[in-house]
C-alpha cells in the first residue's frame, strides 16, 4: 500500500484538457474549458448570493451554503474520474485549488469534514478522494480536518431521481463525536441532487453542530 501511494503521488500528471505535462489541469485549460456554475440555492437552484441555501428551502434542510467550482463536464469530469477511479491521488491538490479559488473570502466555519465512503469502497481505492481534498483545504485555510461521519450503509444513487436519492440515502450516516457548536464545512467531490449533503448535514446538527455548509469540485 505504501509503495503504491508513492508511486501514485510521484508519478508525472498530465493535463486531463490538453495531455501537456506538468498538472492534472493547466492554467489554460482552467481559463477556457472550466465553467463555474451560477450561484444557486443547491435544493430548488434559484439563483442566491454566494451559492447560499434560499430561506424557504433552509426550512426543509439543515445545509446553509453549497459551493461548487465547476460545472461537471469536459475537464473537471476527467479529473474527478483521475482522482476516483484511476489512483491519481495527486489530482486532489487540484481539486481543492478550485474549491478554494470559489469558497467566500471570509471562512465562516472552524471545522473540516469531508462526506465518508463505503467501507468496501475504502479498501478498493485506498483512500476516501473527498478526504483527501478536504485536508488540503483545511490546511489552506488554517482550520482542523476531523473525521466527523461514518458511512453505515453503501448506497448507489447513479440513476436515482432527487426524491428517491433523498429516501435511500436516510439513514446512511452516522457522527463518530460530538461536533458542539462547530461551524462545519462539508466536502464531497460531485453534487447531484443534493440528498448526501444534506444528510451529513442533518446528522451533524443533530450531533451538535450550529451550522453546516457543503463545497464540491463540480455540480451536474
Amino acid at each position: 500500500m505504501l509503495v503504491q501511494k508513492l508511486i501514485e503521488l510521484l508519478a508525472p500528471a498530465y493535463c486531463v484538457g490538453c495531455t501537456k505535462e506538468g498538472d492534472w489541469l493547466c492554467r489554460n485549460c482552467q481559463t477556457a474549458s472550466v465553467i463555474v456554475p451560477a450561484p444557486a440555492c443547491y435544493r430548488c437552484e434559484k439563483l442566491t448570493l454566494n451559492g447560499d441555501t434560499c430561506t424557504g428551502c433552509r426550512e426543509v434542510g439543515g445545509l446553509t451554503r453549497v459551493t461548487s467550482a465547476a460545472v461537471y463536464g469536459g475537464p473537471v469530469k476527467e479529473l474527478i474520474r483521475v482522482l476516483k477511479f484511476k489512483r491519481g491521488r495527486s489530482a486532489a491538490g487540484v481539486a481543492a485549488r478550485l474549491i478554494l479559488q470559489h469558497l467566500p473570502a471570509v471562512a465562516d466555519f472552524d471545522l473540516v469534514t469531508a462526506v465518508p465512503i463505503s467501507p468496501s469502497r475504502y479498501r478498493e481505492r485506498g483512500y476516501n478522494q473527498s478526504e483527501l481534498i478536504a485536508k488540503i483545504i483545511a490546511s489552506q485555510v488554517g482550520v482542523p480536518y476531523r473525521s466527523a461521519l461514518m458511512r453505515s450503509t453503501s448506497v448507489h444513487q447513479i440513476g436515482r431521481s432527487r426524491s428517491e436519492r433523498l429516501a435511500a440515502i436516510r439513514g446512511s450516516f452516522q457522527a463518530i463525536r460530538p461536533v458542539d457548536g462547530r461551524r462545519i464545512l462539508v466536502i464531497d467531490d460531485v453534487l447531484t441532487t443534493g440528498a448526501t449533503l444534506a444528510e451529513c448535514a442533518a446528522v451533524l446538527s443533530a450531533a451538535g453542530a450550529s451550522s453546516v455548509q457543503g463545497a464540491t469540485v463540480a455540480r451536474r
